[in-house]
């Protein structure tokens, strides 16, 4: 039972995936939105080497959020590697 659910919710993901790649490379056919589509791929918002306090233990919340970064820049790279063709 719990493979059948993990199997069904990653097949959501990937089409919420898929969509969200079609629809960002849709949006980043406008100037404006390219430019902040850029600059959210260039921006970091995993905080680095406990910044936020450096005598604190490693989170498990920080490894949430990096995971998070790289699949934000992973939908990126996808949408714009996918405008790149239609141009």
């Amino acid at each position: 039972m719990a493979i059948e659910n993990a199997i069904h919710l990653e097949g959501r993901i990937n089409a919420h995936r898929r969509l969200l790649v079609e629809l960002v490379s849709v949006m980043a056919g406008i100037p404006e939105a390219r430019e902040a589509l850029v600059a959210m791929a260039r921006d970091n918002e995993t905080v680095v080497d406990h910044e936020e306090d450096p005598g604190s233990d490693p989170d498990p919340a920080f490894a949430a959020q990096q995971i998070a970064d790289d699949e934000l820049r992973a939908i990126l790279k996808a949408a714009m590697a996918r405008l790149e063709t239609r141009v």
